[in-house]
């Protein structure tokens, strides 16, 4: 049965809540008034690098208790400072509009990510035009800035070659960029694009996008340093890894085999030795139980114990491989003589997430939008887990792992889902080596401290963040920060004063019936006892400071109706598209939907020959049109195990100028094609399946397909640019 989206976020980014606490609403912050940081001097202003992971959870760098290789980043740490205590949003979108603004997610307008955006105030899915960020302050202090990898704060339907780019990164204050738009980003076949053109980097060799992410920061690195060596570069680097997909060499994947065979309730409390070794957690801290909806270790059986090993081996293979990718963009800066005068961040932008089916899947978009996944279909699929022939995702069993040994998971207000790891490396500046950091922070507080840092005499209007550059110089400078809320998908939570009241929202309920539970933060690490009951007074009037907080940060009014948000963002079907040979890609919520209406293609040929006609979506689900040796094929991928395909019984003939598609749906989700060429009938085929063309990588390519491979029917993008005219696509609105 196909999760609703409400289902969808649960698994992806799942719900409750984690915050921060006392105070008013939000404040305008001084920035020059944090107590005890040191200015530094240097022969320029650092360079300031922001490298983003993805859903890499509080405990998954070996710096933070994991058994995972990540010596580049365990390098920076030792070199650098660690912060125990830094949170950031549970979500994408909502922690890089706070990292770029200063300000709480929803007060900009993305309080959930971009593709789930709708028409209120503060769930827009893009940074409000008049707030400013921070590449735009830092090119007044002088600053080259360049954005590599991950956006994610553009509507979906801003995504097509003709924009509009206001809210690319280019039109928020970054000189250049190379990356790619949303999350989910298939890494052997991304979709990417510089500036505001789409771009197609050479596949010839072994691709994988962490290592072109890397090469363009590089390259960017040097350019930089060529044209304007005597001032400093703003480097944003958001990479993929390690959301979902999991994709990593096979080299990487073959070097975690069986490394997770003792499951994640054995290898837990491992690892919560291990941070309390590193200092990362106080002595006194709980390992939280389980929670109630992950199936233990114990329980599974051996084939999905196999299956489900081999998601967390293919999820540390892609951190193991983006740890040594970001060594490389180290070493080229010591190459340059500026690695001393950088301020290297690192973080993750939530907790560990994890969902779907209690072993894992082989295929996220099989369970998102077309049904569940066999544990038979697993199992045969073993060995493709982390290759380009699966998009594999672990199940909440292993995020449990990653965020040891704290509660609940990304897209939770728990500290699962907003406590996250931040390391701070710049060794001009003097910082103490191998220091470790508790005082409270959030991902807004980025901005002000590194205006601080870099001396800088900006103060912008409205700043929601504090900065933490007197942590730097000082472990036992008490919080600075005062109040910190959050929100997901109606789960909601509040920090203040050391102490924390969080909530999980039961879909279709009463906000108001929905439970809160009180933590002591400050000596209760991991939130293992609920102390609502000891103290009633604290929790309702953190209930009150919630409420004043959401009502001042556009956080209201609440809405747990995520089911068909895209129909709230997506353009209205047309009924007519034409699309033409070696065109940017037609994105895929703007793509003609073949799904819900009845559709004819019409391909005009200016000659004959073989190559793609039209192409959408990828191994996992996707459809095409091609000519291959003379013959008229058609695919349609419902999952990679139920393929429909059709060739024609003969070569269509070298005049044949035009080919038909004319396809009749009877009801969502099953249909038939019928396949003309020239006016003459070649058969038809049914497609008792069909999946939403909302999937990802569904965007059409037409006279080629430069994108993910779909039938795998042919080798490489085989164009037929020369022959193709135009292909149209018409819909049956009436139906």
């Amino acid at each position: 049965m196909p999760l609703s989206r409400r289902e969808l976020i649960k698994s992806l980014a799942a719900l409750p809540a984690a915050g921060s606490v006392a105070g008013r609403a939000s404040a305008d912050v001084d920035i020059s008034a944090s107590a005890s940081w040191r200015p530094r001097e240097s022969r320029k202003p650092p360079n300031i690098v922001l490298a983003v992971l993805d859903d890499v959870g509080f405990s998954d760098l070996g710096c933070y208790g994991s058994e995972i290789d990540t010596q580049c980043i365990d390098g920076l740490a030792e070199a650098g400072v660690r912060f125990n205590n830094f949170h950031v949003t549970a979500l994408c979108s909502p922690t890089r509009a706070c990292l770029f603004t200063g300000q709480n997610a929803h007060r900009v307008g993305v309080g959930n990510i971009a593709e789930w955006g709708r028409p209120l105030p503060g769930y827009r899915g893009y940074i409000r035009d008049d707030v400013e960020l921070l590449p735009s302050m830092l090119r007044r202090q002088g600053y080259s800035t360049v954005a590599i990898g991950k956006w994610h704060l553009s509507m979906v339907n801003d995504q097509d070659a003709m924009g509009p780019f206001d809210h690319w990164p280019t039109g928020r204050g970054f000189q250049h960029w190379y990356g790619f738009h949303g999350s989910a980003v298939d890494h052997f076949h991304p979709e990417l694009f510089r500036n505001h053109r789409q771009v197609y980097p050479d596949k010839t060799d072994e691709f994988h996008l962490t290592e072109n992410l890397i090469d363009e920061a590089i390259g960017y690195l040097q350019d930089h340093r060529v044209a304007k060596p005597d001032q400093p570069l703003f480097l944003y680097l958001g990479l993929g890894a390690c959301h979902f997909p999991f994709h990593a060499p096979d080299s990487y994947l073959r070097k975690y085999r069986g490394r997770f065979d003792l499951g994640y309730d054995s290898l837990r409390p491992q690892r919560f030795d291990r941070q309390k070794q590193l200092g990362v957690v106080p002595k006194d801290a709980v390992l939280t139980p389980r929670p109630i909806d992950t199936t233990p270790w114990s329980a599974l059986p051996k084939g999905e114990k196999a299956f489900s090993a081999r998601t967390m081996e293919a999820f540390a293979a892609m951190l193991d491989h983006a740890d040594d990718q970001l060594q490389r963009l180290v070493d080229a800066l010591r190459a340059s003589d500026e690695l001393d005068n950088t301020i290297f961040m690192v973080m993750s932008d939530n907790g560990a997430g994890g969902g779907y089916h209690r072993a894992g899947v082989l295929d996220v978009r099989r369970v998102a939008y077309i049904n569940e996944e066999p544990v038979a279909a697993k199992i045969r699929g073993l060995d493709l887990v982390g290759t380009e022939k699966s998009s594999p995702l672990y199940s909440t069993g292993w995020s449990f792992l990653g965020n040891t040994p704290l509660k609940r998971r990304k897209g939770d207000t728990y500290e699962g889902g907003t406590r996250a790891p931040l390391i701070v490396h710049w060794p001009a500046s003097g910082l103490e080596v191998g220091g470790l950091r508790s005082q409270y922070h959030h991902v807004t507080d980025v901005l002000p401290t590194l205006l601080e840092l870099i001396e800088s005499p900006e103060k912008p209007a409205m700043l929601d963040g504090t900065s933490f550059a007197y942590a730097l110089d000082s472990s036992g400078t008490p919080t600075q920060k005062k109040v910190q809320h959050y929100e997901t998908a109606g789960d909601r939570a509040i920090w203040a004063d050391g102490w924390k009241a969080v909530t999980l929202h039961r879909p279709g309920e009463d906000f108001d019936d929905d439970i809160w539970s009180l933590y002591h933060s400050d000596v209760d690490f991991s939130e293992s006892k609920d102390l609502a009951e000891v103290h009633p007074e604290r929790l309702a009037e953190l209930i009150d400071l919630w409420q004043s907080e959401a009502q001042a940060n556009q956080v209201l009014p609440l809405d747990d109706d995520l089911d068909g948000l895209y129909a709230k963002v997506a353009p209205r079907p047309r009924v007519n598209y034409t699309f033409y040979p070696g065109q940017t890609r037609y994105n895929r919520l703007s793509a003609p939907d073949i799904y819900r209406y009845n559709f004819r293609v019409t391909a005009n040929l200016r000659s004959s020959g073989d190559g793609v006609i039209f192409a959408s979506g990828d191994s996992a689900a996707g459809y095409e049109l091609f000519i291959l040796n003379g013959y008229l094929h058609f695919v349609y991928v419902h999952t990679r195990e139920e393929v429909y395909r059709f060739r024609s019984e003969s070569p269509i003939p070298d005049a044949t100028r035009t080919v038909l598609v004319d396809g009749q749906v009877s009801g969502r989700g099953n249909g038939a094609v019928t396949l003309y060429a020239g006016g003459e009938k070649l058969g038809d085929l049914r497609l008792p399946k069909m999946w939403k063309v909302e999937a990802l990588n569904a965007g059409v390519r037409c006279g080629e397909n430069r994108g993910a491979p779909i039938s795998f029917g042919y080798a490489g993008s085989f164009p037929m640019i020369e022959h193709l005219e135009d292909v149209s696509i018409d819909l049956d609105l009436t139906a």
